[in-house]
């Protein structure tokens, strides 16, 4: 008797829906290949060849077919369509394909041994608050008619925090570390851009286009030219030569910052962006974090449980001064009921992320200690 078994069509009807609503779907067909495939999923159980299924997951394989059909067929007109449906060796093929699929990447996928998940609160309180974040600034960019810098910075910054959380959820510690140092630059752009308002903001905007006629990307060239020239210009009032063009171009716009000390400050990230937006205490974990991204031996030779605390300690960190500008960016452009709901909302978690930061800080020390007396 066969191991594994087709559900029945018409709960393969009520999957698929539920997966897609696409109602162009041949849903005859695709069950046919459905069908294909849990047969051949169930002769290479009782092969035995790949080591021991432990069952199948259904929405998971059906998804895997939905995804082979849609991407061949993109496109194809009826006749087309009927053509590639009547091909037994097509049907046969995806099957074998999905099959293939669906085991190596949801049965026998190499995972990497995790050090948390989802479900404990350090990740998931974060998540939660992370992602009720993202859903307002959509709201608020609906609102608005033009583009905002500061709110598309923002939804990158937070973006950035949830997929570090998603990194050492699947054990990626110095990947999850490496991303903190992008979001590490994205909140002091922010920081700055938040004190300082449109003067600033204007400032940011035109190096960005500086940046844009440099890689040669206007279609209009006498307009890049018109860009570029000025910016040559700006660059000989503060002594600066064309091999500073790129230093310029990125950091040029801390010039119009009051507080920019040129005889101490440099257009850099650490002596210029990171210094003038407070946060120079964090120089050494940048500087950790840019020899991870160039593949020195602290990449491949690091120890997996320092980088999953300094990561999450780190991200902590920066979510707090991102909520900070989140609540001054914000409160003024979102219609009462959404600000009221989303302090009722920060009433409960905030606090618990406080209390999280407290107690994973002290568990790091712990660990650190422990480490110590262990070597």
């Amino acid at each position: 008797m066969s191991k594994f078994q087709p559900i029945p069509q018409e709960q393969f009807n009520e999957v698929l829906n539920f997966i897609t609503k696409n109602e162009k779907l041949d849903k005859d067909y695709l069950y046919r290949v459905y069908k294909y495939v849990v047969d051949g999923i169930d002769d290479i159980s009782e092969s035995n060849t790949i080591g021991v299924i432990q069952g199948i997951n259904h929405v998971e394989l059906i998804s895997y077919i939905i995804g082979e059909y849609s991407y061949f067929t993109f496109g194809f007109d009826a006749e087309k369509l009927k053509q590639f449906q009547s091909d037994e060796n097509i049907i046969v093929s995806i099957s074998s394909v999905v099959a293939d699929k669906y085991l190596s990447l949801e049965q026998f996928s190499h995972r990497e041994q995790v050090l948390t998940n989802r479900y404990i609160p350090p990740i998931s309180t974060l998540y939660v608050y992370i992602n009720f974040m993202l859903n307002m600034v959509e709201m608020y960019r609906s609102r608005i008619q033009k583009t905002s810098v500061i709110a598309d910075l923002f939804k990158k910054s937070i973006s950035i925090s949830k997929c570090i959380l998603d990194l050492l959820v699947q054990g990626f510690e110095t990947e999850a570390f490496s991303n903190w140092r992008t979001l590490h630059e994205c909140e002091c752009v922010l920081i700055l851009l938040n004190k300082y308002g449109e003067p600033i903001i204007n400032e940011y905007l035109k190096h960005m286009q500086y940046g844009l006629a440099f890689r040669d990307t206007f279609i209009d060239k006498d307009q890049q030219t018109e860009i570029f020239m000025k910016m040559k210009e700006e660059m000989r009032t503060h002594d600066l030569k064309s091999k500073d063009i790129k230093k310029y171009i990125e950091y040029g716009w801390l010039y119009a910052i009051p507080e920019f000390d040129e005889s101490t400050m440099k257009l850099n990230f650490r002596d210029g962006l990171e210094k003038i937006a407070g946060l120079e205490q964090y120089s050494k974990r940048y500087e950790m974090s840019s020899e991870i991204i160039h593949g020195t031996p602290l990449l491949i030779y690091s120890n997996r449980e320092y980088f999953y605390f300094l990561t999450l300690l780190s991200t902590y960190e920066s979510f707090f001064r991102l909520e900070h500008i989140f609540i001054n960016l914000f409160a003024k452009n979102v219609s009462s009921e959404q600000f009221e709901g989303y302090k009722r909302m920060r009433s409960i978690y905030y606090t618990h992320l406080v209390n999280i930061h407290a107690r994973e800080s002290q568990n790091f020390s712990a660990w650190q200690k422990m480490r110590k007396r262990n070597k």
